[in-house]
């Protein structure tokens, strides 16, 4: 599977919290070695103390080489103002009106401010609907817990029992190397692996802001004194963070590491995703919109599989919601990864097969 083809479905499908709390940005990563060395003392708090002391570290820094090795996604996105894809929804029958953005959950530096016809609508709106407010969960230990230990075995097995010996070993090598290796972490399924390896290779590109458009827009409404509504539940995002069959997932991780070793072209194939979402071409952050050549055919029905559960089914219960929202005449933004909208399946097509009127925003 292509590196960017995941890449655009963890960016820009699936706001977790182990990519919210992956990373700090770069000026705040400079005791990243000393915070590594700390002693854990739960799988939780492993996970997530690990986590946010995630390195802005590649392979050519570890071994001791100039760190202008590392790429800058500055350097490869064409898009000099973001301006992404915003829909506007209509009930025929109460008139009530409903904004929707598609946002990209890992952003630039330079993403923000964004133009004035979004934030026009968030200046109106009484709050702004996210996937899950990280912030809530991130701020409560014990709710933090919960959520990471729905992402272990519970059958007594670790990952190195789910993925080639190759793999695992190439994993541990990886994870080691940028700080986010402890033993204990072997406890977590070979899915959530794969996102976490995803997330810590985009993290280790220079001027990526992990604090992404939902995280910036929940942060602005609890500035600005207005409601933070979470449209899934954690169970619906951990289902979709271990959606991957064992193979699948232990091709991901292997195909993600070895993508992520040559950090320009890594650099580049995301920031080709990061344009498509910053230049509102919605449609191209489809799963099916490009042939996947490098795909084994053995995988394609663990693939579609995969697809379903981390994106298609859940477009589904986003439509509910919003038209939850529409009848209700609830005055939010809602604001789901952009890849919830591309192609025909989206959770605007699903409005509009039940009658509602969509309408693109235009800059």
């Amino acid at each position: 599977m292509h590196c960017k083809r995941f890449a655009a479905a963890l960016m820009a499908a699936l706001c977790t919290l182990s990519v919210s709390s992956c990373g700090k940005k770069e000026n705040e990563n400079s005791n990243k070695e000393e915070n590594a060395t700390t002693e854990q003392t739960s799988s939780a708090e492993t996970t997530n103390d690990t986590e946010v002391t995630t390195a802005e570290t590649t392979d050519d820094v570890k071994n001791g080489e100039n760190e202008d090795a590392s790429a800058n996604i500055l350097d490869y996105v064409t898009v000099d103002k973001a301006t992404p894809a915003m829909l506007k929804v209509t009930d025929p029958e109460t008139g009530n009106v409903l904004y929707m953005l598609g946002t990209m959950h890992m952003i630039t530096e330079d993403t923000f401010p964004l133009p004035d016809y979004i934030m026009n609508v968030y200046d109106k709106c009484d709050g702004v609907a996210v996937e899950v407010d990280t912030s809530e969960i991130l701020g409560d230990m014990n709710k933090l817990q919960d959520f990471y230990s729905k992402l272990v075995y519970t059958d007594g097995t670790t990952v190195k029992d789910h993925i080639s010996d190759e793999t695992y070993e190439k994993l541990k090598k990886y994870m080691t190397d940028n700080y986010m290796y402890n033993e204990v972490m072997d406890s977590y399924t070979a899915g959530y692996w794969a996102s976490q390896v995803e997330a810590v290779s985009v993290t280790s590109i220079k001027k990526v802001d992990v604090n992404g458009v939902d995280a910036r827009f929940i942060e602005m409404a609890q500035k600005d004194g207005k409601e933070v509504i979470s449209i899934e539940n954690i169970d619906i995002q951990v289902d979709a963070l271990t959606a991957a069959s064992d193979e699948l997932a232990d091709y991901m991780i292997s195909g993600t590491i070895d993508k992520a070793l040559d950090m320009p072209t890594y650099t580049k194939e995301f920031a080709e995703e990061y344009d498509k979402w910053a230049s509102g071409d919605i449609d191209a952050l489809d799963f099916e919109s490009e042939a996947d050549e490098e795909l084994p055919s053995e995988l394609e029905d663990d693939f579609a599989e995969y697809a379903d559960i981390m994106l298609y089914n859940r477009n589904g219960g986003m439509a509910e919601k919003a038209e939850e929202f529409l009848k209700n005449g609830k005055n939010y933004f809602f604001m789901v990864g952009a890849a919830h909208f591309a192609g025909d399946k989206g959770v605007d097509d699903i409005l509009e097969s039940k009658g509602y009127k969509v309408e693109r925003v235009s800059a």
